[in-house]
């Protein structure tokens, strides 16, 4: 079994990426921490600016959703909203020489740990004046967050894969057909607009003067609002009274929220589960898998993940109104 990155190396890494800006850069190439993608530090020989390329992993994302994810990025930077996008090159964002990467300016940052008041009133300003924007992008092509289309797929995807065992296929099968017919029923009238996707504390940096600065596009999504909130919380809603009122405080400044919609996030919590599960079924072909991920897609794994969807489906969360 071959890996998909083994044509990068460190030649023509540099090689594309010189290539692509048109000017000489340094030897130096730092790989940075990304298992899905391939992410590499340069440095421009002139200036000694830093540069970020990264490498996109190949049967991942078409071009054109790659690309809506970079004009998304654009838009909200140039309405001041703290992301990084990529680098504009006559015109183009997305450059495919040995495998499609694009360029981003390195910004660094320090990791947020334990949320305070502030930090939850900035994130909720944060994520609604993203909202504002992002909820005018009505033409998305991404994949609609809701049982019956996304955990639909990520079944299927399942189903087909070696990595999930003959004997739990049927178990997992009808399970995750019974969760879809419970809970996608739950978001019918709820609002759709194209959301982050992977909101959680590892895709936020915070920045010395400037604030917080969410990154990680990549699983931008046709969602509920509420889908960049629940991975952000410590718990379920009920439990998590004052962290939902602070971030309700900064969002509500720039646009409304339905608190309703936070029922969902038992619901959105499967989904994750099976979507991670399907993640890990495509990762599984790369030759490195076992030695990141040696306790997933074992007998254990499976019958655990099976359990625990079972219990969602009849558990219902109920907020105090």
């Amino acid at each position: 079994m071959t890996s998909v990155w083994q044509e990068l190396n460190h030649d023509n890494i540099l090689d594309a990426c010189e290539r692509t800006i048109g000017e000489k850069l340094s030897p130096l190439l730092l790989q940075r921490n990304s298992y899905i993608n391939r992410v590499y530090e340069l440095e421009r020989y002139a200036s000694r600016e830093r540069l970020i390329a990264k490498f996109y992993r190949p049967g991942r994302w078409p071009g054109t959703l790659i690309r809506e994810e970079h004009q998304l990025l654009k838009t909200l930077a140039e309405q001041e909203i703290p992301v990084i996008p990529p680098l504009e090159i006559k015109g183009e964002t997305l450059f495919d020489n040995i495998i499609p990467f694009a360029l981003f300016p390195k910004r660094g940052g320090r990791a947020l740990d334990e949320f305070n008041q502030p930090t939850w009133e900035e994130l909720g300003r944060l994520l609604a004046r993203i909202h504002l924007i992002s909820s005018l992008q009505t033409k998305s092509q991404r994949v609609v967050w809701r049982p019956a289309v996304a955990t639909r797929h990520h079944l299927e995807v399942l189903l087909n894969s070696p990595f999930l065992l003959p004997d739990f296929k049927l178990a997992l099968e009808r399970t995750a057909e019974e969760f879809i017919k419970a809970k996608d029923p739950l978001f019918a009238g709820v609002e759709f607009i194209l959301c982050h996707g992977d909101c959680h504390k590892g895709n936020l940096i915070h920045r010395p003067n400037e604030g917080i600065y969410i990154v990680d596009f990549d699983d931008i999504c046709v969602a509920p609002p509420v889908q960049d909130l629940w991975l952000l919380l410590p718990d379920t809603p009920e439990k998590c009274e004052n962290e939902l009122a602070w971030f309700l405080k900064g969002y509500e400044l720039f646009r409304p929220f339905d608190r309703a919609s936070l029922e969902l996030y038992l619901p959105l919590r499967g989904m994750r589960m099976l979507h991670f599960a399907a993640w890990l079924a495509v990762q599984s072909q790369e030759p490195d898998f076992p030695t990141h991920f040696p306790e997933t897609g074992t007998p254990r794994y499976w019958n655990e993940l099976i359990k625990e969807l079972q219990a969602l489906i009849y558990t219902d969360l109920t907020l105090p109104r």
